[in-house]
């Protein structure tokens, strides 16, 4: 009875990264990254999830207006999130759970995303005010 051979056996695996490290925010300090990687293992989020938050956040604020027919699914993992505020919300937890320094890095990150976020959206006034911003803002 022939045997699979390894290359065969390799191919069925799920596939992985090719340097096998959960993926980091860029410009950011490698310390910064490792209090990330730091709170994800505290609060049991998968390695590497705050980047791929970033990532999703900056697609989903960049994208155009007329785009909001497009949802976050696994079939279309880089079409964003649909303004997904979740993202933002993992990445605001992320960031009062790192030391200073590493705060502000990646807030610095954040901000341009932030603020192009705010220049396409309006207050809602209908809202409760003890909700983050992120949640309380209006397409324009």
């Amino acid at each position: 009875m022939p045997r699979r051979s390894p290359g065969e056996l390799r191919s069925a695996l799920p596939s992985r990264s090719k340097s096998g490290r959960p993926p980091v925010i860029r410009g950011l300090s490698a310390s910064a990254n490792r209090q990330i990687a730091a709170f994800e293992r505290a609060n049991g989020f998968r390695a590497g999830e705050v980047a791929h938050s970033f990532r999703r956040w900056s697609i989903s604020v960049r994208r155009p207006p007329d785009d909001r027919f497009w949802r976050w699914t696994d079939e279309h993992p880089d079409a964003g999130c649909s303004r997904d505020p979740h993202v933002r919300t993992t990445l605001e937890r992320a960031t009062w759970a790192l030391r200073r320094k590493a705060r502000r890095e990646l807030r610095e990150a954040m901000r341009p995303l932030d603020d192009h976020y705010l220049s396409r959206t309006v207050h809602n006034p209908f809202v409760r005010r003890d909700i983050p911003w992120w949640w309380s803002r209006i397409e324009l």
